[in-house]
């Protein structure tokens, strides 16, 4: 098993240099980890773990329902998965349809709060789900109604073909959309963005969360 706690000191070495007087959540990105994977970055201080395959998800929550773990969802949403997400997590990552907004929200259990973030599709890609820049105050205003759904932020999934100087125009740009924002939206305050390679560069930038994945564990098989 990789040394995931020795990855984790170092992780937190960089993120104290560069945090300054804010928090940043470290959320570990555990799709295709087993549970043992996860207890382990659980025991070494990771309570934010984010997955991406719903199925997978289902199987290896029950296993770790002892633990204090807030869990993230981060990949497409599809309409009938709604309620296993509402159901299962406390955070989505990928909001960016009206339509799955007020279902999550229909289907949230009472007496839970579901934080969501709005997905943005900064590069403008064909083949990436994701709102575009132009369009997001509107889809704040057409939700403005929800009810267990809090929307508190912003989600981006750069293309990994940018360069790291390119990258941080795109998350300064983005940053720059949620002070706009906040003069109208008082509850969006969390800037979702930095992976394994680039999450230095993200949070000098303002990210507030880092979805970290093969920094943690090692390389997918």
């Amino acid at each position: 098993m990789e040394d995931i706690e020795k990855n984790l000191n170092k992780i937190r070495s960089k993120i104290d240099v560069l945090k300054k007087d804010k928090e940043i959540k470290i959320v570990a990105v555990s799709k295709k980890k087993s549970w043992q994977e996860i207890s382990k970055a659980y025991d070494n201080g990771i309570n934010d773990f984010g997955e991406n395959y719903l199925q997978e998800s289902i199987y290896k929550i029950p296993k770790l329902n002892s633990l204090d773990i807030t869990w993230h969802f981060i990949g497409h949403i599809q309409s009938n998965k709604c309620r296993d997400i509402a159901e299962k997590f406390d955070w989505v990552h990928t909001i960016d349809r009206v339509k799955v907004a007020r279902l999550l929200d229909k289907f949230c259990p009472e007496n839970k709060e579901l934080r969501g973030l709005i997905q943005i599709n900064i590069d403008n890609e064909e083949s990436k789900s994701g709102i575009k820049l132009e369009e997001i105050e509107n889809f704040l205003e057409d939700l403005s109604d929800l009810k267990k759904v809090k929307l508190c932020g912003l989600m981006i999934i750069p293309n990994p073909n940018v360069e790291l100087i390119g990258l941080k125009e795109t998350f300064k740009e983005v940053k720059k959309l949620l002070d706009k924002l906040q003069k109208k939206f008082i509850d969006l305050t969390e800037i979702s963005m930095g992976m394994s390679r680039d999450f230095e560069l993200a949070i000098q930038e303002g990210s507030t969360i880092v979805r970290l994945g093969e920094s943690i564990f090692g390389a997918r098989k």
